[in-house]
């Protein structure tokens, strides 16, 4: 299994480093940078201009956000509060055992030139949309926790960089995989059990990441961030009905143009309040 999915991340990588070529017409790929540098070619929202994904709240918002409320004492996005409830399907994805004792999923690569600090906005907006998952700092110590982590792939992958989640179980793992791919239509995202692919290893790991995204309010993407907006608009609507799985493309064709869609609703909190917004209920 590790050979078949070292296959898919390299393809995966090697499409990411040829994104600028594309014309601005064609529909934004899975993978992470893909999709980012993508909509620097589309439209930009009036008012909404782009910037880095994320913001920083007081350490009081941040507590209150870690209890699942907002500083407005709103409930966190869903009635969902445990991976083993949520409803993505996960025949997409190639199921490691629950009990796997060394689980990750390869979540997304992106190419060597965007650097160490590159954003995620698609994982992050993914999991503020599905706080089923709890983002945590360090090791994952109960089922439902994920920590992430960033690797360098090898020369062999064009030193692309890894975004890899961690989790406590194999269940967990295979139930972030299946969100993710359920979010981010032909997203690559796949778990794997004891050794990564991509000669991934402890060596290649550089830093943890996204360790803000367990705070809600600090994953909610500011005003001027037109990636993250339109990433959550996607989130948003495939959480709020998992039907739409693998196939929704709303925060795609946002990206490509994104005046001609409502993003400041991707700014309320929790997912009802975004497709209220949007006139969707």
């Amino acid at each position: 299994m590790s050979l078949r999915i070292s296959a898919i991340m390299l393809m995966a990588a090697t499409l990411a480093l040829g994104c600028d070529q594309k014309s601005s017409g064609e529909a934004p790929e899975p993978d992470e940078a893909r999709a980012e540098q993508k909509s620097k070619k589309g439209k930009k929202a009036d008012g909404d201009r782009d910037s880095k994904a994320g913001g920083k709240t007081a350490d009081g918002t941040r507590e209150a956000a870690d209890k699942g409320k907002t500083i407005e004492g709103k409930a966190p996005d869903q009635a969902v509060n445990s991976p083993s409830q949520q409803t993505y399907p996960d025949d997409p994805i190639k199921k490691i055992a629950d009990h796997c004792s060394k689980p990750f999923v390869i979540m997304s690569t992106a190419p060597n030139s965007v650097g160490d600090d590159y954003p995620w906005t698609w994982t992050r907006q993914a999991m503020l949309a599905n706080q089923q998952f709890k983002v945590v700092d360090g090791e994952p110590a109960a089922p439902g926790q994920v920590s992430f982590q960033l690797h360098l792939a090898s020369s062999k992958y064009q030193l692309a960089w890894v975004l890899v989640a961690k989790c406590k179980d194999g269940g967990t793992c295979n139930k972030l995989a299946a969100m993710v791919k359920g979010i981010i239509k032909n997203s690559q995202s796949q778990p794997v059990c004891g050794k990564l692919p991509m000669d991934l290893s402890p060596v290649t790991f550089k830093k943890p990441v996204l360790r803000e995204a367990g705070f809600s309010s600090n994953t909610l993407p500011e005003k001027t961030d037109v990636k993250g907006m339109c990433a959550r608009l996607q989130a948003c609507t495939v959480a709020t009905d998992t039907s739409k799985s693998g196939t929704e493309t709303i925060g795609f064709d946002c990206q490509k143009a994104p005046s001609n869609f409502k993003t400041a609703c991707a700014r309320k909190y929790p997912c009802k309040a975004v497709m209220d917004c949007l006139g969707a209920n």
